[in-house]
């Protein structure tokens, strides 16, 4: 492999007012754009209810605020942390995106992205991932605490018989497999044919998930619409190609803009090695076609040409996400109710 490789050269941030981030040692740092004047912080386990939070001490005027284990501990407890951010007449609620889960998958919220008409995504909601059938037990009860009521699994059926979810008490696994008419052995010509050309390989997988599952497709963002169901997450192995694509369909559908669609799918790349690693046993098949390491890296990656080229495709065939989720089957109204239920404003 290239020893200059990077995958996170190829994250492209999504546009955001403030995100947090882990650190190594526990704590949670609030960044946010150094023209934010912070009035006050508070903390809450709740995103959509501050009234009980905790205030935190505010940080002297620049771009971080740093948050302890121990604060959140004895503010929250176990509880997921939510902060609440007012200043220059603004509130803005923001939270960890990527949650570090023992044995998991590049597990993420999508909530706190922004709508073209300024509403945000709600957070603790919609989590998008990889697989979850090597959960560790306090993993498990994490999700537990939570709330999480639906997996919305986009795996084959050979892949959840041979590693089912490990889910907390009271979640339902509910299966829907992309699926794919072209057989293994039309892949594995296609794939030796472009061996020198990975990207456009992964395009044509993108395309044909699209063309072919519309339905699938169709039915999470029905499912998404439902209170009941959330919060919810969709997964597949890897979480970045058949989950990428179920994710931007949604993000799409709820208003937010493709800049920031394609920049949530870039963010897998920070789980590169842990993908590389889950994905290994597909991966053999394709050493023994003669492929190596540097022609595979493509494979790997969520570079943001892919997902924006197979969206400019279905924009090609059915005009917008909206129509194409309407032909696969999607009632009239479900995707304002899909805004009314996962929008804040």
């Amino acid at each position: 492999m290239d020893p200059t490789f990077s995958p996170t050269d190829f994250i492209i941030p999504p546009p955001e007012e403030a995100w947090v981030e882990r650190r190594p040692d526990g704590d949670l740092v609030i960044h946010r754009q150094p023209a934010s004047r912070l009035v006050a912080v508070r903390v809450s386990d709740n995103p959509d209810d501050f009234t009980a939070g905790h205030p935190l001490p505010v940080a002297p005027p620049g771009p971080q605020q740093v948050v302890t284990p121990a604060t959140l501990a004895a503010t929250v407890g176990d509880a997921r942390p939510y902060f609440l951010l007012e200043g220059d007449g603004r509130r803005l609620v923001v939270a960890e995106r990527a949650l570090p889960l023992a044995g998991g998958v590049n597990f993420r919220d999508i909530g706190g992205y922004r709508t073209a008409g300024g509403r945000a995504v709600r957070w603790g909601a919609v989590y998008r991932s990889g697989s979850l059938s090597e959960l560790h037990d306090d993993a498990v009860a994490r999700l537990g605490r939570l709330g999480l009521r639906l997996s919305y699994d986009l795996r084959s059926t050979e892949e959840t018989l041979l590693r089912p979810d490990r889910l907390p008490p009271g979640a339902v696994a509910l299966h829907h497999p992309i699926v794919s008419e072209r057989s293994y052995l039309h892949w594995m010509v296609a794939l030796f044919r472009l061996r020198h050309r990975m990207q456009e390989f992964l395009l044509n997988v993108y395309k044909g998930m699209l063309d072919q599952n519309g339905p699938v497709f169709a039915e999470f963002v029905r499912r998404a619409a439902g209170a009941e169901n959330l919060p919810l997450v969709v997964h597949c192995t890897a979480g970045k190609d058949r989950t990428g694509l179920a994710t931007a369909l949604l993000l799409l559908a709820l208003g937010v803009p493709e800049e920031t669609v394609v920049a949530d799918y870039t963010l897998s790349n920070n789980a590169f090695d842990i993908l590389a690693e889950t994905m290994k046993p597909e991966l053999v098949p394709l050493y023994a076609f003669g492929l190596d390491d540097a022609q595979l890296q493509p494979f790997l990656l969520a570079e943001a040409r892919t997902l924006a080229a197979a969206l400019a495709h279905l924009r090609r065939r059915h005009g917008s996400v909206e129509a194409y989720l309407r032909q696969a089957g999607l009632e009239d109204g479900a995707i304002e109710r899909a805004r009314r239920t996962l929008l804040a404003d």
